[in-house]
């Protein structure tokens, strides 16, 4: 598996910029807390067998639409 960076700031400014040049809307909080849990969804958490969390490699690429946590949709 390729290495992830986990970097909170960097990875905000990447979704912001991806959603600007794509046209898609930004559905992610601003400051990455999740509505729901509270977590920075930027960030890695570790779950013993897995981890979750949204890479600055994922939010440069990709558009975020829920919270890799506790899988809330910021879609609806």
């Amino acid at each position: 598996m390729e290495n992830q960076t986990y970097n909170a700031n960097q990875a905000i400014k990447a979704q912001k910029s991806y959603c600007e040049k794509s046209g898609d809307p930004h559905f992610a909080p601003t400051n990455g807390i999740c509505y729901r849990c509270k977590n920075q969804i930027y960030f890695q958490i570790n779950h013993g067998s897995y981890s979750t969390g949204i890479s600055v490699e994922k939010a440069t690429n990709q558009l975020i639409t829920g919270c890799p946590h506790c899988h809330r949709s910021y879609c609806d």
